[in-house]
């Protein structure tokens, strides 16, 4: 399923589920709404564009208000941030579902690291927030450090921590595990962004699967 299609059918699904109702909304209505508007918009800003897509244009997609968007999201800046926000939690769930299954060895946790980020930077709609957000950067420079923040520094974090865990437990000592963390994750997006947005998903996990072992043959650097 492409792009297109898984969001046509988030859309409808989320339109479908939100019911106007009489009285005072609960917190599960409240949710539902916002899960509407927001994967509303962000069908439509992949599929026209972010000037091209209107704010009432939004409302009526997603079947609410003006007055209830706007008493959510104050401007299209607001709203397309918040489709930022909701898509790198909804890939960050999505990439994670297995992560129960790993064991402690670092090597292992590194690998699941570098194929997660491969597999993400080969999404259709990974590629799309992404290019969104890279023509509006000189508009609204604060859409590209909310996906810094959110996506990358999130990442980062991950590894941070398993490299830590993994010394502690090794009784070996860590110069900088923050750079080693950045290592990883700018060697596959360093990949991506030299091969192209198309880059295919096989590549990408090979490469970064490759940036693995050399940061392991230097693990005495860490």
């Amino acid at each position: 399923m492409n792009v297109m299609n898984q969001s046509r059918s988030t859309v409808a699904g989320a339109s479908a589920g939100h019911r106007p109702k009489r009285g005072r909304p609960t917190v599960e209505q409240v949710n539902s709404i916002d899960r509407s508007i927001v994967d509303t918009a962000r069908f439509m800003f992949i599929a026209d564009g972010f000037d091209a897509v209107g704010m009432k244009q939004v409302a009526e997609r997603a079947k609410v208000s003006k007055g209830t968007l706007y008493a959510r999201y104050a401007s299209k800046e607001a709203l397309f941030t918040a489709v930022i926000e909701r898509s790198i939690e909804d890939w960050s769930r999505e990439s994670g579902q297995n992560d129960a299954l790993l064991t402690d060895d670092i090597e292992q946790r590194l690998r699941h690291h570098a194929a997660t980020i491969a597999t993400s930077l080969a999404r259709p709609d990974v590629l799309a927030v992404q290019r969104l957000v890279l023509s509006l950067k000189d508009r609204f420079p604060g859409l590209a450090e909310v996906m810094r923040s959110k996506g990358y520094d999130y990442i980062v974090g991950l590894i941070v921590r398993d490299l830590r865990d993994a010394s502690a437990r090794d009784g070996r000592t860590l110069r900088d595990p923050v750079a080693v963390a950045r290592l990883l994750v700018a060697g596959i997006t360093g990949a991506q962004m030299q091969e192209g947005p198309g880059t295919d998903e096989e590549t990408l996990r090979d490469y970064g699967q490759r940036v693995v072992d050399l940061i392991l043959c230097g693990r005495d650097a860490w």
